[in-house]
């Protein structure tokens, strides 16, 4: 029944995919079945993290894995398993992936621009990329991993170059082949990694590597090196972060939603899930990735404060975000562990949400540039109220989603584990406090700026642009010129009201997500503080 369930979590959104493709000519349906798909993943989700997510037993227990020889001569199998570190974060993305589907519905194929820009094709690519997710949350064979990584990559840059910036062609191209560039180098770098792990392991698969090896030596220090610098492209860690401010500014509202929710946890999880077990925490390489992540928090708070741009300020947001989960894995205790999945979760969620009223304030103003985005408590009060709150969320203000990671891997660095120094990660620690100190500015300033500042002459309108794509010129002026309409509408209640119910419920009771984290990360890597 479990290989049922493993196999099934990855199959059901590639199923789905194949008959929205199979009927994409007729774009309604083509998006209405992918929402079937999406919503029927996110309900088997459930039921496999209620099965499997809080069971006991190793990650690697044949009562709750799937393990078939894939291809025998080279030692490759396909392995599938789910304990809390990945239940949690499988479960956030199917919801994602359902809220971004369904965001499609509300425009039909008459709102496409023409040409390739068809929603039912961009359905049949998000449920495509929910596949490569939920199958490299589950992958516990490193180079089956490293495929499902790919499957992942390869249709967001379809997904940018095509429905992304409608008036800026080159630019939405250019950001779309910079985004499959760094993060592709960056999957490379990652498998030469876990060739060598497997050259001083023995084995590819990671639950009996965390168990059982222990890495010494130049060649693991390499291979753990190799693997670090994959992941760091895609989480993004600094300074390889340049793809990911122009993969958001000139990708459709929901391939920003998928990109900052989901695909940048693919990074994150393989820090936690892939790059802990290979590395020993006495090399001098674990202090400087959590010093680079710590210069990520500043300097993505710094870049945040002179962004004119709504999309590129929630870009480089999370760029400081995504910093705290691997300062909190660079500490290699329970305590970080846990800050670096909760962290995870919570961007998802309100990063997430923020992208979404992005989008929906474009669709009303035909901008996302912040000189010209004011008082919106008095035109949209309710969208402008959801704003303040997914920002007051995102940093990190105490009882919402973002509070607890980023509190938890400050206070993991302040006691580190044994072997690592302890006055260079208190000094981090204090360094990224400072960072959430910068956030809130930013944020607090964003927030004055566009929710109460002087009116300007931008008008809402009736009508809904494409959700895959940003205005042209011509657009710009009718939406500005065009009637008011009405505020946040029934269809935005439901796709955006799950993920600000959820950053409420964890900012209250945490526990939900910190309890089944702990007990997964003691029986997959052991012996943490």
């Amino acid at each position: 029944m479990n290989a049922v369930l493993l196999n099934g979590l990855v199959a059901l959104p590639a199923g789905f995919a194949l008959l929205a493709a199979l009927v994409s000519r007729r774009e309604r349906a083509a998006v209405g079945v992918a929402v079937v798909g999406a919503l029927a993943t996110f309900a088997w989700s459930v039921w496999l993290v209620l099965r499997l997510g809080s069971a006991g037993g190793a990650l690697g227990d044949p009562d709750r894995s799937v393990d078939v020889v894939w291809l025998e001569a080279l030692d490759l199998h396909w392995r599938l398993g789910l304990d809390g570190i990945s239940g949690a974060l499988v479960l956030m993305s199917t919801l994602v992936f359902a809220a971004a589907l369904f965001s499609l519905l509300r425009h039909g194929p008459d709102d496409a621009e023409g040409g390739p820009r068809r929603t039912g094709s961009l359905a049949v690519l998000l449920l495509v990329i929910e596949a490569g997710v939920l199958g490299s949350f589950l992958a516990l064979d490193m180079v089956l991993f490293f495929v499902f990584f790919e499957v992942a990559l390869i249709p967001m840059w379809f997904v940018i170059s095509t429905w992304g910036d409608a008036h800026d062609a080159a630019a939405r191209r250019r950001a779309a082949t910079r985004f499959l560039v760094f993060t592709v180098t960056g999957s490379a770098l990652m498998l030469v990694g876990f060739l060598l792990v497997r050259a001083e392991a023995g084995t590819f698969d990671i639950a009996r590597v965390a168990a059982s090896y222990t890495p010494s030596g130049p060649t693991a220090l390499a291979a753990s090196l190799l693997v670090a610098l994959g992941l760091a492209v895609k989480t993004p860690l600094w300074p390889l972060h340049i793809w990911l401010p122009d993969a958001h500014s000139k990708a459709p509202t929901v391939g920003s939603v998928v990109l900052a929710a989901v695909l940048l946890k693919l990074g994150t999880y393989g820090f936690v899930r892939f790059w802990m077990p290979v590395t020993s925490p006495d090399w001098l390489l674990v202090p400087v990735v959590a010093a680079l992540a710590v210069v990520g928090i500043v300097y993505g708070a710094l870049a945040c404060l002179a962004q004119a741009d709504l999309k590129r300020l929630i870009a480089y947001s999370s760029v400081g975000h995504m910093g705290f989960v691997v300062l909190g894995a660079a500490t290699f205790t329970l305590g970080g562990v846990q800050a670096a999945v909760f962290a995870s979760v919570a961007h998802g969620l309100i990063t997430g949400l923020l992208f979404f009223l992005a989008g929906a304030i474009k669709d009303r103003y035909g901008t996302t540039d912040l000189a010209e985005l004011r008082l919106l408590y008095g035109k949209v009060p309710r969208m402008g109220g959801l704003f303040a709150f997914a920002a007051m969320a995102s940093l990190g203000l105490p009882g919402l989603a973002g509070f607890w990671g980023e509190m938890l891997a400050i206070r993991a660095a302040v006691s580190p584990a044994a072997g690592l120094s302890e006055t260079t990660y208190r000094w981090l620690a204090f360094i990224a406090a400072l960072g959430v100190i910068l956030a809130s500015a930013y944020f607090l300033a964003v927030m004055r700026s566009m929710l109460q500042g002087p009116a300007v002459e931008a008008t809402p309108s009736v009508d809904h642009v494409d959700v895959g794509a940003a205005l042209p010129t011509d657009r710009v002026a009718a939406v500005r010129l065009g009637d008011r309409r009405p505020d946040v509408d029934a269809g935005e209640w439901v796709t955006w009201g799950p993920l600000a119910v959820l950053t409420v419920a964890l900012g209250v009771a945490p526990g939900l997500l910190l309890t089944p984290v702990a007990d997964a990360a003691r029986a997959f890597l052991g012996g943490l503080g």
